[in-house]
């Protein structure tokens, strides 16, 4: 395979396999054998979800200039999931129809996340796959209890409260971030928690495989990578001959690369004309429709792989991006419903954030991810409480001039 535009594309197709993984379009038989059959609506949900897997990764590789990017559509996924337990009105709609699951009603797209979790995490024992969710609320702020309940049932969710005003809590907060990545992801909120912040949503990912044909150390060597924007870079470039499930045609190649038993797979893609940018690829040939199409395609081959090692963390703020794909009203301090999480005040979202790392080498693939959805509280307006003594004076603006002066120590004298 030619060392171009490699590792800017592995970025979401590494997590984004795991929406691909039970689902149908999968090539040749797997080694291992699929845990259970999925239902009907677990179908759905999986289904939709890998059309927001693609969706989401092009839209924040036409966002991000970043040379690399790598995302976890199911983290950003499960943790709007969660909030979407909260939503109302126009605000869910926007919400369902963003993480395509027009048609499905709350209740199946919950059962459908708890389904789905609990499959990932058992798939392929030789395969180590962690999802956690965690809810922290503010000290003395309200929350609903259908709300907290939905997301401990069928997300499997830690509620906590915490002392937000404590720089203490923002601690806690990371260290549950950082042991449920494995250490990873060391935290997701940078300095004190904001003020009016209520509310913390996090979903984190860890995933650990080791590759089924693992790469010999010995024939990794410094190679040429062709840079995008044209030149070349020396790299660690691992080296092996094995069969793989491949497919090739005027548009794409691709590779398909087992882990453990081959459940999870980490999915490589070029494009097949070596002048063609990858963000073009990207923008015009990526689609779940190509992508099912291909997949459906491969076959068993002799070949020849040579992939580069390497390692990257990747940030970025999720708001802009999820507005573009339609989510407006959640980030919209007067247009939000939340209401499912309080009824009494105001609340948006202030901020979705993602985090990642991914390491790649001879013996496999490490990789974590977390998403924090930060619920606000819109500011209460200023007040003056003329409740105690005062002085007042009326005046003409135009001229300044003082009509009336007092003092008032007991309105009802």
């Amino acid at each position: 395979m030619r060392a171009k535009y490699l590792i800017t594309f592995i970025a979401a197709i590494l997590i984004a396999s795991v929406w691909g993984c039970t689902s149908n379009v999968s090539g040749p038989d797997l080694n291992g054998e699929l845990p259970r059959s999925l239902s009907t609506s677990e179908q759905e949900l999986v289904e939709n979800g890998r059309s927001f897997a693609f969706d989401v990764f092009k839209n924040t590789v036409a966002a991000d200039s970043a040379e690399n990017i790598f995302i976890s559509p199911l983290s950003i996924s499960v943790a709007l999931g969660m909030t979407m337990n909260g939503a109302n009105g126009e605000t869910y709609n926007q919400m369902r129809n963003t993480l395509n699951f027009e048609g499905l009603s709350q209740d199946e797209i919950n059962a459908g996340y708890q389904s789905l979790i609990r499959l990932l995490v058992d798939a392929d024992p030789k395969v180590k796959m962690q999802i956690a969710n965690s809810v922290w609320s503010k000290k003395g702020f309200a929350v609903d209890k259908e709300f907290t309940n939905q997301l401990e049932e069928y997300f499997d969710a830690q509620v906590s409260e915490l002392d937000f005003n404590d720089p203490e809590s923002a601690k806690i907060i990371n260290d549950w971030v950082s042991g449920n990545t494995n250490g990873l992801i060391e935290k997701i909120i940078e300095g004190r928690i904001p003020k009016n912040l209520v509310m913390y949503l996090i979903n984190a990912i860890y995933f650990q495989g080791d590759w089924m044909n693992k790469f010999d150390k010995d024939d990794t060597e410094e190679k040429a990578f062709s840079l995008e924007e044209g030149g070349e870079k020396m790299v660690d470039m691992m080296s092996q001959k094995h069969t793989f499930n491949s497919y090739s045609d005027d548009v794409v190649e691709l590779i398909d690369l087992p882990y453990g038993d081959s459940l999870y797979t980490m999915t490589v893609m070029m494009p097949a004309d070596s002048d063609k940018a990858l963000s073009e690829f990207i923008a015009q040939d990526l689609t779940r429709q190509n992508f099912d199409n291909w997949i459906g395609q491969v076959r068993n081959r002799n070949m020849i792989l040579e992939l580069p090692r390497f390692e990257m963390e990747y940030e970025i703020k999720m708001n802009d991006i999820l507005i573009s794909m339609g989510m407006e009203d959640l980030f919209s301090s007067g247009e939000a419903d939340l209401s499912g999480i309080n009824a009494d005040v105001q609340l948006f979202v202030n901020e979705v954030k993602h985090k990642t790392f991914v390491s790649v080498d001879e013996k496999g693939t490490e990789a974590a991810a977390v998403t924090s959805v930060g619920v606000f509280v819109t500011s209460v307006p200023p007040s003056f409480r003329a409740d105690r003594p005062f002085v007042f004076l009326i005046r003409e603006h135009n001229s300044d001039a003082i009509l009336f002066m007092g003092k008032v120590n007991n309105p009802e004298s």
